[in-house]
């Protein structure tokens, strides 16, 4: 495939609208697979992680299918699903407090799992990323990345489905909260104390800190 390489300072959404028009203006055929993943970055100028968080956003919303061994292929499906309105463009019209409660919910539901199923050293794998946030240059990346994380041990494939897909808003959401200085620290120690009481395997004390955490966001871009 001729693909012109992206310059843009959102890359993966590039990529993603790309791929998209491809699929639309007939490039990429229904049920054809794409070239694997270095080939691909190759052909659009993106590093590898960026193509991969554009198709992780594009298996999450359902147009490709990614087979472990084999490769990426697009959904056979997929003009049907381009004519309707995908669930993104609903969700896209609520407010931010709509999108934080139902954060809430989920994530309650997801400490407790990750408690139940991941193992130490996964848990202690948030604590690693936690130490990231020493970075100032890196805020937003650390708080999807730590979230996503923590979709990732509960082992809940919707859950860590739902932070793919809605990376923009929930960044958004990020982007006003750290930029108060004071409230970008907070952030750094609600994370913090979400990921000890995981640790101890305290269900009671993940659930409050989840909750803070959260209600501190609402309260934040009010």
């Amino acid at each position: 495939m001729n693909i012109k390489p992206i310059r843009n300072d959102r890359l993966s959404d590039k990529v993603v609208e790309t791929i998209l028009g491809m699929i639309k203006d007939g490039t990429l055929k229904a049920g054809s697979k794409l070239p694997n993943e270095t080939v691909l970055a190759e052909q659009f100028g993106v590093s590898r992680g960026i193509l991969r968080e554009a198709l992780t956003l594009l298996q999450s919303q359902g147009y490709i299918r990614r087979k472990p061994k084999d490769g990426t292929y697009v959904q056979p499906e997929v003009h049907s699903m381009l004519m309707s309105q995908s669930v993104s463009d609903v969700l896209k019209k609520a407010t931010y407090s709509d999108l934080l409660e139902f954060r809430a919910a989920l994530e309650q539901f997801v400490v407790e799992k990750a408690i139940d199923r991941a193992t130490d050293e996964e848990l202690e794998e948030l604590m690693d990323i936690l130490k990231a946030q020493n970075d100032a240059k890196t805020p937003r990346s650390v708080d999807y990345y730590f979230h996503y994380k923590l979709a990732e041990v509960s082992k809940n494939v919707f859950y860590m489905n739902f932070i793919d897909t809605y990376y923009d808003l929930i960044a958004e959401i990020a982007d006003r909260s750290h930029k108060d200085e004071t409230r970008r620290s907070q952030i750094e120690r609600e994370h913090l104390e979400i990921a000890k009481a995981l640790i101890k395997r305290d269900k009671k004390a993940a659930i409050e800190a989840v909750r803070h955490h959260l209600k501190m966001v609402d309260k934040s871009i009010r």
